[in-house]
């Protein structure tokens, strides 16, 4: 839009001053500025090319870099899955060598404590033999003493009987014979000789079979006593543990163990003994003040599950006192870690 100015011969157009000509405005002026309206227009077009290509480059490196960051990513989590298997095989492995230390561990533990209990046995049983054996050695030499006795007077009653019979044959043998029996008193006589003969050797056969009888006797009775003193208190009756606690399947060795050593620490128990069994290992536990079991065996980390039993199948209260573990697979040392 043109605008008259206050100075003659000059016209404003676009915000640009014209001077007036004949015809009209003056035409290099307007040639001037028309050159430099196409040069600012080439420039903003090269301009938008240069930016379209930058915009159009942009998105090219968007695009790339979007499946760069996928296939890194890809390739991260390839590697960290292969990274997390050998780190848990690794992991496997190492606790299946310390569940292999522990289990021998403690069976080489059981077995030392084992052999200790059966030498001590070994022990107490040839001392409490020996001791017997001494406490029965006057009482047998009295037995023979006796014995002997008694055979000595038969002896000497037998030497009288022979002593007596041979008087009466030399009587029978210093009369006159008889016609009759001229002959068949010798038979007699010998038949006598042979009954005397006879008797000594049947009265050592029968000291003999006394003598063993006494032995027999007090061998028994040695036996007999020394079976009762050795004889398990559990078999009498008496000292029962108050709770016998049975390991349901799976078993873990380690658990187990931990289970006891923590109830042996107790005040109140006076000691626990395991009964080895392949299915189901039972703890027995002997106390020296009555304890509410159930709760301290919830209390610990390697038990996940008491079930106390209370009645047997005849509908009978259950003695001693019986419960059933399950176990959570968690050790004291895993726990605390």
């Amino acid at each position: 839009m043109a605008k008259n100015n206050k100075r003659n011969g000059v016209v404003e157009l676009w915000g640009h001053e014209f001077n007036k000509a004949a015809d009209g405005l003056d035409k290099a002026e307007v040639m001037s500025f028309v050159g430099e309206l196409m040069k600012k227009h080439e420039a903003l077009l090269k301009r938008a090319e240069h930016l379209s290509s930058l915009t159009k480059l942009a998105e090219k490196t968007i695009v790339e870099a979007d499946n760069i960051a996928k296939q890194v990513q890809s390739e991260a989590e390839e590697q960290a899955k292969t990274e997390a298997k050998a780190i848990l095989s690794e992991a496997e492995e190492q606790a299946q060598k310390l569940i292999e230390e522990k289990r021998a561990d403690a069976l080489a533990k059981v077995n030392r404590e084992v052999e200790a209990i059966k030498a001590k046995a070994q022990q107490q049983a040839e001392a409490l033999l020996e001791e017997k054996t001494k406490e029965i050695q006057p009482e047998l030499r009295n037995n023979v003493k006796r014995l002997y006795g008694e055979l000595l007077t038969q002896l000497d009653s037998l030497k009288e009987q022979v002593v007596a019979l041979k008087e009466e044959l030399d009587q029978k043998l210093s009369q006159p014979p008889e016609k009759t029996s001229t002959v068949e008193e010798p038979n007699n006589v010998n038949e006598e000789l042979n009954k005397v003969s006879e008797e000594p050797n049947k009265v050592e056969m029968e000291a003999d079979k006394v003598n063993e009888a006494g032995k027999a006797d007090e061998a028994g009775k040695v036996d007999n006593e020394f079976l009762e003193l050795i004889r398990p208190a559990n078999e009498t009756g008496e000292d029962e543990p108050e709770w016998e606690l049975e390991i349901l399947a799976p078993i873990d060795l380690t658990q187990i163990l931990d289970i006891i050593n923590h109830l042996d620490s107790l005040a109140e128990v006076e000691q626990t003994e395991l009964i080895p069994q392949i299915d189901r290992p039972t703890i027995t536990v002997f106390l020296r003040k009555s304890i509410d079991m159930v709760d301290i065996l919830r209390t610990l980390p390697q038990v996940a599950q008491v079930t106390e039993v209370t009645m047997t199948s005849n509908g009978d209260a259950v003695k001693p006192r019986k419960a059933q573990i399950e176990l959570s697979g968690k050790t004291a040392s895993k726990q605390s870690n």
